[in-house]
């Protein structure tokens, strides 16, 4: 019989016991709830998990980060040169001087004079009139803003990029689940074909034409695989992640655009698109370096303070002696003549800049002619997806109707196997038009300066 101290025991550990089981319990219910939803996450927005995970991983997007942090020093290195500069010097020496005087007065004696000395000095420089250096200030002023119209191009790019391989993967899907079906329609045409050979209702000729059907359908889903794994490591290349979790997805909302005019994304590209500002500022910067040319030639004012000390253990006289010199002044330096190279520079930067002025003209124009092929583009998939879905339901209404007639005996399995194709490659071409005007879309908004995570939000919910 046991006591009542060891009930208790039990009890006890028994309570314990429970506890902990309820606790680990709760944990793996916790992981699995988290899971789920990120699972869930993924399936439901691919497109921005993907670019979260680009931003981290692509080189190229961290290198343009790095670089934006070297062009934005530029500013600090300019602003650097008009404030004050200040120097100090110190020296410690031994001296050994041989001293001879011709026709000198009696005190004044001539032989070797060996001593101790030391110096200490401190100049402080503050430019007061230096055009050359102003100008490298609003130079770097707009280097700046350079560095941050690059990043923001390098992260447009990007989602360029993460969307025209997401793209690419998702069609490379659908292809290779199609050629799938074909492939599995050939071996049961063939299977047929050469059933209906021993039983004698169907020919040697009927067996020939559906097994190069499906060699042909083999060679095509080898076809399709590579195309798929490229595309995926393409993806995995860019994100760092595998893709192999990404299902094929179809359009289950419209897409939408803030207008269906094409001059409305010109205006819009025209005052917003990065590489219009790009040009623009590199023409300012290219103004500056002439006035920064021409502030060479120019007249260079400091004002200067220093401070000078020197203590000596003997001079000439056999004496120690102790000086000090304080001084303030205006310092003017003033170019004469530079051999023609000034005037030359002038040349130079004058040709340069009037090069920038005709870039961003060029690229002002090459700007408005992308956008207005983009949105061409767009529209024109808007139609063609439209005319797709008119031609898949032809095809699903036409390949029912020689399903009955070769039930009936009226056409033939070839005749089957070519309809099937036909829908098939009308429901490839259905996905294709989809994706690519997915992709305009992005262009268009990359083109007007509008490209953000927004319109990744957008293609998400657009996609289902």
């Amino acid at each position: 019989m046991h006591s009542p101290t060891n009930l208790l025991s039990v009890l006890r550990c028994y309570n314990v016991a429970t506890h902990y089981c309820l606790k680990c319990l709760l944990g793996i219910a916790l992981i699995t709830i988290c899971s789920s939803a990120y699972s869930s996450d993924n399936a439901t927005h691919p497109l921005m998990l993907l670019y979260r995970a680009a931003l981290e991983y692509d080189a190229n997007f961290t290198a343009s980060g790095f670089e934006q942090e070297a062009r934005y020093e530029r500013l600090a290195l300019a602003r650097a040169k008009l404030l004050p500069g200040v120097k100090l010097k110190a020296n410690l020496a031994y001296n050994a001087q041989v001293v001879e005087y011709d026709d000198a007065p009696p005190f004044f004696q001539s032989g070797h004079h060996n001593f101790n000395s030391n110096a200490i000095g401190i100049q402080i420089a503050q430019p007061l009139y230096r055009k050359d250096r102003f100008e490298a200030y609003r130079q770097g002023k707009v280097e700046a803003r350079q560095s941050n119209t690059l990043l923001a191009i390098a992260k447009q790019q990007l989602i360029l990029d993460v969307g025209s391989n997401y793209f690419n993967v998702l069609l490379a899907q659908d292809r290779e689940m199609l050629v799938n079906a074909e492939k599995s329609a050939n071996k049961k045409l063939l299977t047929q074909a050469k059933r209906g050979f021993e039983v004698g209702s169907a020919s040697i000729t009927d067996v020939y034409e559906a097994q190069a059907r499906f060699d042909l359908s083999v060679s095509e889903q080898i076809d399709a695989k590579k195309h798929l794994n490229i595309a995926r490591r393409a993806l995995a290349t860019l994100t760092g992640i595998k893709s192999d979790w990404i299902r094929s997805a179809h359009q289950n909302s419209r897409l939408q655009t803030p207008s269906s005019t094409m001059s409305y994304w010109v205006e819009l590209a025209s005052i917003n698109n990065l590489n219009i500002h790009l040009a623009e500022q590199a023409t300012e910067i290219a103004k500056h370096e002439i006035g920064r040319t021409w502030g060479v030639a120019l007249p260079k004012v400091d004002l200067v303070f220093s401070y000078d000390r020197t203590s000596a253990s003997g001079s000439n006289f056999d004496t120690g002696i102790d000086t000090s010199n304080r001084r303030i002044m205006i310092e003017a330096n003033v170019p004469i003549y530079a051999g023609g190279a000034v005037r030359a520079r002038l040349k130079q930067r004058r040709a340069e800049y009037s090069r920038a002025q005709h870039q961003l003209t060029a690229t002002r124009r090459d700007t408005i002619f992308k956008v207005e092929e983009a949105y061409l583009s767009h529209e024109s998939g808007a139609h063609r997806i439209k005319a797709l879905r008119q031609a898949l339901f032809s095809s699903q209404t036409s390949l029912t109707s020689i399903q009955r007639g070769f039930e009936l005996g009226l056409r033939t399995g070839i005749d089957l196997l070519d309809s099937q194709r036909q829908l098939y490659a009308a429901k490839l071409a259905l996905a294709e038009a989809q994706y690519n005007r997915l992709f305009d879309y992005l262009r268009l908004a990359a083109l007007s300066g509008q490209l953000d995570v927004d319109n990744i939000r957008h293609i998400d919910s657009v996609l289902n």
